[in-house]
């Protein structure tokens, strides 16, 4: 199946901005594209014999593979780069966004090093660069493994699981440096202080210079110290990032012949207790976030999409639908997508990628109807019977959170969801509120609450949403809807998966309005309803709950309606809150 941006896609060279506008060199090469390909049960080849398109999956139309990858196979991929004269002999970094699941990297015949985990990102550093250079990546994957994440990856796909995604899945990129380079930046902006303070870790201790960049141009020039920060007060060109005016400041790090660009912005959201109900703002101002569940996946790129302009489309046209917000479920997007929507003002609830054994099928088709709790000390049940599998989740949660650190549009950060491998959630909470700065956690977002966290989160399908508050936590509606159309002709298979399913357009609109203006109006002018997602964004192969279709061709629902919807969201959270402060 294809997507309406599949006829447009270079596959010779299907990304050319640099992949990481949070830490971006002029002087890169990338290196997505054709590369040698080949499956077998062996870790060595003698002969590659096909040809995929990185960074898409094998197992997705667009890489030119389309197979099914099991945990015998290993995926051999190699690329010759060539390097002009002027640049050869240079030091360089390579860089893989992201492999699933593990990987050995190789560099003109020798091993650089070795990769463990499919959603985060990690380089290498190349000494000296030939005319003529060598990549050779090895790796393997095992879908139904308990130790790595894998989101809604599954062999068996159907319903609300997915076709797996095997291999290179993210940019490949070379940024040429220098010897002494820059290698880490913070910057952390204060909206309390209307300040930034900055560092940065280098390979030297050559000075380092920041020039901060408003829209009116250059705002402020500081030298780095070689220990500690710099603070920057920005208070007589401040400019507040907000869904409305999404400002956003640049920052570039000049190190000698090396220089590194980044983004930041000032926001601050919160939670304020009003009369007993806590209620959310952002920048001292009242706050509801309408959502939408957002899977991330493509029908041609699977977990990649196919373009920039595939990126910007989704993101466009939930602005043009109202929406404020986005939960990016189960899932770690590239760059260039937070990116996006740090530009257009849209907030981010970002989960964290569940692992663990395989879920219980009895949890899953009993919970959504009967409201029990289970204890999460390590339980089988709940997939967490092997200490391993906890520490990678571990490992994976702070490497996630560093890599994610930049864009301000994750606002508020997700640990589990419907317990799929939740442990030790109130320990696992305080160690999440401890690298993530100040942002919200929604720390059981469904299912099996412990009772910590920013949030009283719930998933409410089947029947109408009618979340209570327990008066201790911002009240989220986490998950609701669900509301299914078929689209002849636009339909991944035929089977089909939803929570409720519509004949017409028309019978789809007006249940949409109906939770919207009656049930979710009702819930925040009683209990204070502060989120509600709505399931979902597009429709992800048998799930045909999206409001687009999988391929993006159709908007089911009448837009102008939804915006509607959102508009009396808003209006209801500002005057609720006005009624209480009397």
């Amino acid at each position: 199946m294809n997507s309406i941006f599949t006829s447009s896609v270079d596959l010779d060279n299907p990304f050319k901005l640099h992949p990481n506008p949070y830490f971006e060199r002029d002087d890169f090469i990338m290196l997505d594209g054709w590369w040698d390909f080949e499956i077998s049960k062996n870790k060595t080849i003698e002969k590659y014999t096909q040809k995929i398109v990185v960074p898409f999956s094998p197992e997705t139309p667009l890489s030119n593979i389309e197979k099914h990858i099991s945990k015998d196979d290993y995926l051999h991929y190699k690329k010759i780069v060539k390097i002009g004269q002027e640049k050869a002999g240079s030091k360089a970094i390579l860089h893989f966004v992201a492999v699933d699941q593990e990987c050995e990297v190789y560099f003109n015949g020798k091993k650089l090093g070795e990769h463990k985990g499919g959603y985060t990102s990690f380089s290498f550093v190349v000494e000296s660069l030939s005319c003529d250079n060598v990549i050779e990546v090895v790796a393997r994957d095992d879908t139904d493994s308990e130790i790595y994440a894998r989101g809604k990856q599954n062999n068996d796909r159907g319903g609300i699981w997915y076709t797996p995604t095997s291999g290179i899945w993210g940019d490949v990129y070379l940024e040429i440096v220098p010897e002494s380079y820059i290698k880490e930046i913070s910057v952390k902006p204060s909206w309390i202080e209307k300040m930034v303070r900055i560092s940065c870790e280098k390979t030297s201790n050559s000075p380092v210079i920041c020039e901060i960049y408003g829209k009116n141009g250059l705002i402020a020039t500081n030298l780095i110290p070689n220990k500690g920060s710099v603070e920057i007060d920005l208070s007589a060109q401040f400019a507040e990032w907000s869904p409305e005016e999404p400002n956003l400041y640049c920052a570039v790090f000049k190190m000698g012949d090396d220089k590194v660009t980044t983004r930041f912005a000032f926001r601050h959201l919160e939670a304020r207790e009003i009369n007993g109900i806590k209620y959310l703002f952002l920048n001292n101002k009242p706050l509801f976030l309408s959502s939408l569940l957002d899977q991330g996946y493509w029908p041609d790129g699977g977990l990649t999409a196919p373009s920039y302009e595939a990126i910007s489309y989704d993101i466009d046209k939930i602005k043009e639908a109202g929406f404020n917000c986005l939960r990016k479920h189960i899932k770690v997007e590239s760059m260039r997508w937070y990116f996006e929507c740090d530009k257009q003002g849209v907030l981010v609830m970002q989960d964290l990628v569940n692992s663990g054994s395989r879920y219980s099928k009895l949890l899953i088709n009993t919970r959504a109807f009967i409201n029990y709790n289970i204890n999460d000390i390590d339980n089988k049940i709940l997939g967490r019977g092997n200490p391993d599998s906890m520490l990678r989740y571990e490992e994976d949660m702070y490497e996630t959170v560093k890599q994610l650190s930049k864009p301000a549009c994750i606002c508020i950060w997700t640990l589990f969801n419907e317990g799929w491998g939740q442990f030790r959630a109130v320990e696992m909470y305080s160690k999440l509120k401890s690298c993530v700065g100040d942002c919200l956690i929604d720390a059981t977002s469904g299912w099996y609450d412990k009772g910590v966290g920013d949030f009283n989160s719930r998933h409410i399908y089947f029947r109408a949403p009618k979340p209570k508050t327990d008066h201790k936590r911002v009240l989220s509606l986490s998950e609701f809807g669900g509301y299914s159309l078929p689209s002849d002709g636009h339909m991944f298979t035929k089977k089909t998966f939803g929570y409720a399913t519509y004949k017409d357009n028309s019978k789809l609109n007006k249940a949409i309005e109906k939770v919207y203006k009656r049930d979710l109006v009702k819930a925040i002018k009683k209990d204070g309803l502060s989120i509600a997602v709505y399931t979902q964004l597009s429709d992800v192969e048998d799930e045909i709950n999206g409001l687009m279709t999988y391929d993006r061709a159709i908007f089911k629902p009448d837009i102008e309606l939804i915006k509607e919807c959102n508009k009396s969201l808003y209006e209801a959270y500002e005057q609720s809150i006005k009624d209480k402060e009397q």
